[in-house]
């Protein structure tokens, strides 16, 4: 139980005028990353993380909760109004929401985002704060085996599902281990595979590649299509209504928070699976399914719901486990190891003030999304006037910058640059750089406690096979692997028994 006098802390350390300027700055920044199309929160967080050099922890991470949090929010106007996503995880609120911007409501679909999306968010980080601290003192029964397991289990489950493609998530995903052997053993402290570099010595630098595979990646992409952005009039004057519409399904709000929370606190599974899977629960329990995807408020009430809750729930195993939940989280994570807070069951306590700080930021944010919903949502979505011509340079530009600033080392451009041409490759031959991160996020805790549980069992590896939770771990990670080839003949033998 973590004491009151540190959540007391952590809520105070929230209020003071730096972190509320910083909470705010976040905010808007991660509007306008989630509002430009393929960016999304794991790019506008690295974007922004070398301005956030010299930071304190507290302070640093206010301003990424405010960019990862937003994002959603900012995907989901130009979802709405232009059928565009900024993210992956605004797709299933596009196929309500447009059509209600084509029939004059796109004032009521955005003010219903926002305040789906402000409730998925504040329920969300009430489930966080209560739930985390809990499933952090289960960790204390990992040892080195089980943890190794369960990276390998995490590994498994994102390389599974991305892309549909098993074969080419686990390519990915090999490639993020490969990489994160680079550098100094962390059991031996030899130094492996940098090739005589010493700017390699302790390890591939996390940031520069971030915004080599994600920023660098999506420049190179935005740069082969010579268009504008289009723009749709915000008919109708609705976000009043909006919000009001989103209070009149209780059920369907419920049933896609308890779906949203449940998959982002499975490691990996993502805000776009949360978000169709909350969709899809809607069409199931609809009396009249034909209104959906022309223009139905549940649908859009749902995918935002789903969408946000599942923003926090990502971060349930980001903290207690050391186990992202998402990409974005993934960054998340990196960045709080970057400030020195350690993910695990003592967090809570050693980093208690930063931690509640964060949560505390999480629900003023969620607030502060509604009132921008409410009121200057039609001005953000203006951004998407703004044609590729002018956007690649800006973010070339900033991107370069922000790599650069971090070591002033030219270098670091290089690995920069290295970085965005791989990303690039992956995203046309459908290899997603997703398995990557994770991967080597993840590379160091599974190497690690793979040697630690060898050491400890005089090379034995019956260890991994020695507690019931190793066991639960192999077999849900054998089982992650197989399931892609398992489900489809699961459905044919299921047509065929009909």
């Amino acid at each position: 139980m973590v004491p009151f006098d540190i959540i007391f802390q952590g809520i105070a350390a929230t209020f003071t005028v730096q972190n509320l300027f910083l909470l705010l700055l976040g905010l808007i920044v991660g509007v306008v990353v989630g509002i430009l199309p393929g960016i999304g929160p794991a790019a506008g967080m690295v974007l922004v993380l070398p301005f956030s050099v010299g930071l304190q922890a507290t302070s640093a991470l206010v301003l990424m909760s405010g960019v990862y949090l937003a994002s959603s929010y900012g995907g989901s106007v130009s979802a709405i109004l232009v059928n565009t996503p900024g993210e992956s995880a605004s797709a299933a609120t596009l196929l309500d929401g447009y059509p209600m911007t084509q029939r004059g409501r796109g004032a009521e679909a955005l003010g219903i985002s926002a305040t789906a999306g402000c409730l998925g968010a504040v329920f969300g980080v009430l489930a966080l704060a209560f739930t985390a601290p809990l499933l952090a003192s289960l960790a204390l029964r990992f040892g080195p085996a089980e943890n190794c397991l369960l990276a390998l289990f995490a590994l498994s489950v994102i390389s599974a599902i991305v892309k549909r493609n098993p074969i080419k998530g686990l390519i990915s995903a090999c490639i993020g281990l490969v990489l994160a052997t680079v550098g100094a053993d962390e059991v031996s402290n030899s130094i492996r595979f940098t090739f005589g570099l010493e700017a390699l010595e302790d390890g591939v630098p996390f940031v520069q590649t971030m915004i080599g595979l994600f920023a660098i990646s999506q420049v190179l992409t935005l740069s082969e299509q010579n268009q504008t952005i289009s723009s749709v009039e915000l008919a109708g004057s609705g976000f009043l209504t909006g919000f009001k519409t989103t209070f009149k399904h209780p059920l369907t709000l419920l049933r896609s928070f308890i779906i949203g929370l449940w998959i982002g606190a499975l490691p990996a599974a993502g805000r776009s699976t949360a978000s169709f899977m909350a969709y899809a629960e809607e069409i199931r329990a609809a009396k009249d399914k034909s209104q959906f995807g022309k223009g139905n408020p549940v649908g859009v009430i749902a995918a935002e719901m789903g969408n946000n809750a599942c923003a926090m729930g990502d971060l349930i195993p980001t903290l207690s486990l050391g186990i992202p939940g998402s990409v974005g989280a993934a960054v998340f994570l990196g960045i709080m190891i970057i400030f020195g807070v350690i993910p695990g069951h003592k967090v809570f306590i050693e980093q208690g003030k930063t931690i509640y700080a964060l949560f505390t930021a999480f629900f003023i944010e969620s607030l502060l999304i509604l009132a921008l919903g409410l009121t200057y949502a039609k001005y953000f979505a203006k951004i998407t006037l703004v044609r590729n011509d002018l956007i690649v340079p800006i973010i070339l530009v900033f991107s370069l910058l922000g790599s650069y600033a971090i070591q002033n080392s030219f270098f670091d451009l290089l690995i920069t640059a290295v970085f965005g041409a791989l990303g690039y490759f992956m995203n046309k031959h459908g290899y997603s750089p997703v398995p990557l991160v994770l991967a080597l996020v993840l590379g160091p805790m599974l190497e690690k406690n793979f040697q630690r549980a060898l050491i400890m069992s005089d090379g034995s590896y019956s260890i991994f096979a020695s507690s019931g939770i190793s066991l639960v771990l192999v077999a849900l990670t054998f089982f992650s692997l197989i399931y892609p080839y398992l489900s489809p003949l699961l459905k044919r033998w299921r047509i065929r028994s009909r």
